[in-house]
């Protein structure tokens, strides 16, 4: 796929290998979304960073134990600020507030090599690694609605671990998930097309990412109802909260702060 001699490209992923097994996998996306380019700066972060991705966050475990699950999360801008992490086209969004995010606020329509992952805060971890005295299989969940996005701009949901290449979208690099906009194909650790799976969606739209960490199950939610599970058995990772754009963009998140749309049965978040 690439001449670059700067980094060896890695076999599929375990999961991505599980979970495409009787699935036929895309070769590209509705609009062919990303570059060559931005594949192979992709996997040399991924390579750059091997040994720090996926690791325990400690810290964050400390911060909602002794302030609560809701009290903390939000939208994390760190990675913006972060030499090492940046996106190489600049601030790609701005946070209005704690969940409203502007995604390339200059920008006027979409430009290749500008997609973008935004991260909540804090991790979607077990009950019992959040300290709970609760022991029971909880799920977490999470929302974002699309105020406004720009004429063939495609908006991702899913979860991704830390660090990730935020110039990437949610599912296309190693240990992430996501579900596209434009197609309604997700995605499992996988830089081609991914796999069909649910309805297109896009302004307007209320879009829901739940996670049971236990069982490995992600599903997807539309507008207040259940699509389908998209991914069972995952491998444990420890994912947080994502929500990726291409484009000019505006997308409130909920986190649990306010009613979800969808009724979510045990949330993890009520715990924590």
């Amino acid at each position: 796929m690439s001449n670059n001699k700067d980094f060896e490209e890695e076999p599929p992923s375990y999961d991505h290998a599980l979970q495409t097994n009787d699935n036929a996998v895309y070769q590209y996306g509705k609009y062919k979304d990303a570059t060559i380019d931005s594949y192979e700066r992709g996997e040399m972060f991924i390579q750059a960073f091997s040994s720090q991705i996926d690791c325990f966050p400690t810290d964050k475990v400390d911060q909602v134990r002794q302030h609560g699950f809701l009290r903390v999360m939000h939208i994390d801008n760190e990675p913006q600020t972060n030499a090492l992490y940046r996106h190489p086209q600049g601030q790609a969004f701005i946070t209005d507030s704690q969940h409203r995010i502007r995604f390339w606020p200059q920008l006027r329509q979409v430009i290749p090599d500008h997609d973008v992952t935004a991260q909540g805060s804090h991790p979607f971890l077990t009950l019992e690694e959040y300290g709970s005295e609760y022991r029971q299989q909880t799920q977490h969940y999470f929302e974002i609605t699309v105020e406004d996005v720009s004429k063939d701009a495609v908006v991702a949901i899913g979860l991704t671990t830390r660090p990730y290449p935020i110039f990437r979208m949610p599912g296309w690099n190693k240990f992430s998930v996501g579900y596209h906009s434009d197609d309604g194909h997700k995605f499992c650790d996988d830089a081609t097309g991914g796999q069909a799976f649910g309805p297109s969606w896009g302004r307007g739209d209320t879009v829901g990412c739940g996670y049971c960490p236990e069982s490995g199950r992600v599903y997807f939610t539309k507008n207040g109802q259940m699509i389908d599970t998209a991914f069972w058995n995952l491998t444990r990772h420890y994912y947080f909260p994502s929500v990726g754009i291409d484009g000019p963009g505006v997308v409130q998140v909920n986190f649990g702060q306010l009613p979800f749309r969808f009724p979510v049965e045990h949330w993890a978040g009520q715990f924590i």
